[in-house]
């Protein structure tokens, strides 16, 4: 037989023994922290000293008048190309494109339907895709677009019926001069 020992419990122990690993963990925390503030104190001020040189520099080159050097051919075109780009897109951004867009859907009705609308501003017309429901209504469409102020001659590029549809549809295309673009 085996002999069992009493178990001894201590629900109220009468000392309590000192966190020594916690306390060190906290110590070593404390030390960390006082050094990070310190560190940041220093690039605080840091900071401070460099933006009072940068505002100071830029006083002071805003006081001289700089002096320009010539450019080189190089960069004379390269400069020249830049100004005619954004000349182009100036000129693009002024454009009636507001005017050209309601001309365009408007004409139409429910028996146009438009593909396409591929503006040529170097030669100052608009490429009009569609499908209308009939050839009629596509000459109709050609003299109501050619009414509008927007545009000078209207012309029908091309059309084909389209057979293997029950409805027999006309897929076309037209030209038309957009007034206020110079070619």
């Amino acid at each position: 037989m085996i002999a069992m020992r009493a178990l001894q419990l201590d629900f109220q122990r009468a000392y309590k023994p000192v966190p020594w690993l916690g306390l060190a963990v906290l110590l070593a925390a404390l030390v960390t922290l006082a050094m990070m503030t310190g560190y940041y104190q220093t690039l605080n001020e840091e900071t401070r000293l460099s933006e009072r040189k940068a505002d100071q520099a830029a006083r002071l080159s805003g006081q001289h008048a700089t002096v320009s050097r010539p450019l080189t051919e190089h960069a004379a075109r390269a400069q020249m190309l830049e100004v005619k780009q954004a000349n182009q897109v100036m000129r693009q951004l002024g454009l009636p494109w507001n005017a050209l867009f309601n001309a365009v859907e408007s004409s139409g009705g429910k028996d146009v339907a438009l593909l396409s609308l591929e503006p040529d501003l170097h030669n100052g017309v608009v490429k009009i895709g569609g499908e209308a429901k009939d050839f009629d209504v596509l000459l109709n469409y050609v003299k109501e677009l050619s009414t509008r102020d927007v545009f000078g001659t209207v012309m029908l590029q091309n059309h084909q019926i389209q057979r293997d549809i029950a409805e027999k549809p006309v897929r076309f295309t037209l030209i038309a001069h957009w007034k206020g673009v110079a070619p």
